[in-house]
């Protein structure tokens, strides 16, 4: 039961250190897009005005925007943790593992 409780405070913490986390990661992605092209972001893929390279500029700076927020907010929530509790945090289980835990209960 320590193991649910201990998951459930992780997810917390997780959620507390990634709303800021996602806010920063959100404004410094703009902000580059904006220092290295002059006009706005191509928000909307569809709008026949947008040309490729913009696109797939866009596109790859934001997902390197999301991939950093996501690892500075698990490593923050850790940290987190750490400080708070002055133990290791629960390790997150790899999609490996939640691929074998659904074949062994599927079958």
């Amino acid at each position: 039961m320590a193991d649910v409780a201990g998951k459930v405070v992780m997810k917390v913490l997780t959620i507390a250190v990634g709303i800021p986390v996602g806010v920063l990661a959100k404004k410094t992605v703009e902000t580059v897009w904006s220092t290295a092209r002059p006009n706005d972001p191509p928000r909307r893929p569809k709008d026949p005005h947008v040309r490729w390279r913009d696109a797939i500029g866009w596109a790859a700076l934001s997902a390197a925007g999301v991939v950093a927020a996501d690892l500075i907010t698990r490593r923050g929530a850790e940290e987190v943790w750490r400080v708070v509790l002055g133990t290791e945090p629960p390790t997150p289980k790899s999609k490996a593992d939640k691929k074998q835990e659904e074949l062994s209960s599927a079958g």
